[in-house]
């Protein structure tokens, strides 16, 4: 059996009519224990009516599904369920070959909306349909998750394509995704919330906080650096830290010198001098006990947001409320907002002092230009009415024009 499909040089198939029904009988290709095999098949091609009468009315939708199969377009590897080939083969490709915080990413992706959704199709039988029909069962979402589950899905088809398995168009091209994008409103630290927050913060917070507001390094970034990466002026970013993993930095620009402004290597220098005897290999922000990159979503929650989030009643900070005679109420003029909201602060600061777009991209080290000045400059509200208000008065005299016309009744 297991012979059959590999040594047919042209297979013609069966074809047989049962009761008011065309059918074919051939030998389909798969997998069987992990071993290549041929197993018969039976497919119907069409009802018996006036177009399809006899044998030679169905033979032309018979080679159809044949020829796939003669010419080797269909390979065995393709019976596979789409289920079973993410799991055992996509999965482990974008761990052995993507950062292990993207491998991440698609695991969740994987596990919270993809897996009880594909059921026991398989990769040659999975079609356009079947990827917009789960896209569409998908509630509780919005428009950018549907396209991360849809982007996932894409790379899979497309991975099956690089290994031989399946050839023509990936099925989820055509696939639509409900609703639109929005720009997301991503929080950013203005200068005076940044001056506040290092004044609130002791050593070491006060020295990470200030160096991730001024260099504006990604928090990966932040936690891959070692002392050898600072030569009193700039830091050079050489490394990514994502929990215990670490890795290459996030892109070929990304692994860059980022200049250093004096006040910063100041507090660099004071934090050297408190470490005890690091070496050129010690992290900058490491952990008491064993040397390994500091823990800083822990940092953040346990010692940065309580000392920079204050009661609006008593102007104490959250850390310092314990013995209050009244409830906490939080001072919205300065709150934790995440650490890449310094990156975009950042970003977003330089471009208010005027600072050219192509030397911001060049600080935060994007490829492109676009990343910068629309994901990360957030331009104030208050600064676009300034604007059209500048313009307004480039115009002098329109004023009285609009006022005469409006009275003449032009």
């Amino acid at each position: 059996m297991a012979e059959i499909w590999q040594n047919a040089i042209m297979q013609r198939g069966h074809i047989f009519k049962y009761r008011k029904s065309w059918f074919l009988k051939y030998y389909d290709v798969h997998l069987a224990n992990g071993q290549r095999a041929g197993r018969r098949a039976c497919k119907k091609l069409a009802d018996v009516n006036e177009t399809y009468r006899t044998k030679a009315d169905v033979r032309t939708l018979a080679d159809k599904i044949l020829a796939p199969i003669n010419s080797g377009i269909i390979t065995p590897e393709s019976s596979m369920q789409v289920s079973d080939f993410i799991e055992n083969h996509y999965l482990p490709h974008v761990k052995a070959t993507l950062r292990a915080s993207t491998y991440k990413d698609y695991g969740d992706v994987w596990r919270c909306h993809v897996n009880e959704r594909l059921g026991k199709v398989t990769l040659r039988d999975f079609r356009t349909v079947h990827g917009q029909r789960l896209i569409q069962g998908i509630d509780g979402i919005g428009h950018t998750s549907l396209l991360r589950v849809k982007s996932f899905l894409s790379g899979v088809f497309t991975y099956c394509k690089q290994e031989g398995i399946l050839d023509g168009v990936n099925p989820m091209q055509g696939v639509k995704v409900r609703g639109r994008a929005t720009k997301a409103k991503m929080p950013v630290y203005s200068i005076e919330e940044i001056e506040t927050a290092i004044y609130a913060l002791q050593e070491p917070a006060r020295t990470i906080f200030a160096v991730a507001a001024f260099s504006g390094l990604r928090l990966s970034e932040l936690r891959g650096l070692r002392w050898s990466d600072y030569d009193g002026n700039s830091l050079q970013v050489s490394r990514s830290v994502w929990r215990t993993h670490v890795s290459a930095p996030k892109t070929a620009e990304s692994e860059a010198a980022v200049p250093v402004l004096p006040i910063l290597a100041r507090a660099l220098e004071g934090h050297k001098k408190r470490c005890k005897n690091p070496t050129s290999d010690s992290y900058i922000f490491a952990g008491e006990r064993f040397g390994a990159p500091l823990n800083l979503a822990n940092l953040a929650r346990r010692v940065i947001k309580p000392n920079i989030e204050s009661c609006s009643k008593c102007k104490k900070a959250r850390a310092k409320h314990n013995k209050e005679d009244h409830t906490f109420e939080l001072d919205a003029s300065l709150v934790w907002k995440g650490w890449h909201a310094l990156r975009r602060g950042l970003a977003t600061n330089l471009d208010a002092l005027g600072i050219r777009p192509r030397v911001i991209q060049s600080i935060l080290r994007h490829a492109s230009m676009a990343t910068t000045m629309d994901i990360y400059v957030k331009s104030e509200s208050a600064d676009a009415r300034a604007a059209v208000t500048k313009l307004e008065g480039a115009f002098g005299g329109m004023d009285d024009y609009f006022w005469l016309t409006q009275d003449s009744g032009e």
